[in-house]
């Protein structure tokens, strides 16, 4: 999967340093711009007695906003970004109840990730830069862990559901490209890694029951520079 996005943005770099200007630019400057494409969602679950214990994968998409600011010295730019995205997937569900109810079901979702973040690239030509980037991440997101369990006495079943929904911060890195398509606007295509702190829904469901989330994002975005 990883090598697939990373081509991705590797295919974008050699496109647009095809087309290079050669006319000289200047990166200094803040932007703001939209950005939108691929997320992949993936969430690895335990629990004390589970026979679910795995990581499970969902695809999906994003779109939002970034804004940020850049500085040039000779061919190096360094600077500061953030962005905000909404996360389109549905649900990734797991787990199973038999035909009387009993077992263990759960659920995962991610609505949207911002990050902060700083970058350093290298101007490969006047228009054409390509960077790394890393900073922090902060996502929202929704588990539930059901469990439902016999029990040698009415109602001869013991039901109970454990259910978060919060923010969760953590980290991402990625790297990216970004052309000059005038002295305004420029288009960028960027990969991005992120990784969450754990998310415990609490008492009631299956017993010890934790979720660790990541995201991996492909994104290609049009801004207009300052």
């Amino acid at each position: 999967m990883k090598s697939i996005l990373l081509a991705s943005v590797a295919l974008i770099g050699l496109v647009c340093e095809a087309s290079a200007q050669d006319a000289a630019y200047n990166w200094s400057g803040s932007y703001i711009g939209v950005e939108g494409g691929y997320a992949g969602s993936s969430v690895r679950f335990n629990a004390d007695a589970t026979s679910f214990d795995d990581t499970y994968h969902k695809d999906g998409y994003l779109g939002g906003i970034y804004a940020g600011h850049d500085w040039q010295s000779g061919q190096f730019v360094y600077g500061v970004v953030g962005d905000f995205d909404f996360i389109g997937m549905h649900d990734t569900e797991f787990g199973q109840l038999d035909l009387l109810g009993k077992g263990e079901t759960y659920t995962y979702d991610v609505d949207w990730v911002a990050t902060a973040r700083g970058r350093a690239g290298y101007a490969v030509t006047d228009g054409l830069l390509a960077y790394v980037t890393g900073g922090v991440a902060a996502g929202h997101f929704q588990a539930t862990s059901y469990s439902n369990v016999f029990v040698p006495f009415p109602p001869f079943s013991s039901a109970s559901t454990s259910d978060f929904s919060g923010v969760k911060f953590g980290g991402v890195f990625g790297l990216g490209t970004e052309y000059a398509l005038a002295d305004k606007w420029s288009l960028k295509a960027e990969y991005l890694h992120y990784i969450f702190d754990e998310i415990e829904p609490g008492p009631g469901g299956t017993a010890g029951a934790s979720f660790r989330p990541s995201l991996d994002t492909v994104k290609f975005g049009i801004a207009y520079r300052f």
